[in-house]
């Protein structure tokens, strides 16, 4: 997206179909979430939004299995 050149196994690749979208670093694909976030229709935020709260479901269910063990 940047334009940055990156070796090969390194940065972030999203494959949407057959396009390839290809980022340096967590920061350019944070960028370029953050502008799809800001330009998005209804519906690419609410799914996003509907994610967001999947994950941080799964991560307070790892936390909790963690703390089990202890």
């Amino acid at each position: 997206m940047c334009g940055r050149v990156f070796p090969e196994g390194q940065g972030i690749v999203i494959k949407i179909g057959d396009r390839e979208i290809t980022f340096h670093s967590s920061r350019c694909a944070a960028k370029f979430y953050r502008m799809l976030v800001d330009r998005g229709s209804k519906e690419v935020v609410s799914e996003s939004l509907k994610l967001a709260k999947e994950l941080e479901r799964l991560l307070e269910e790892r936390k909790e299995a963690a703390s089990k063990r202890i």
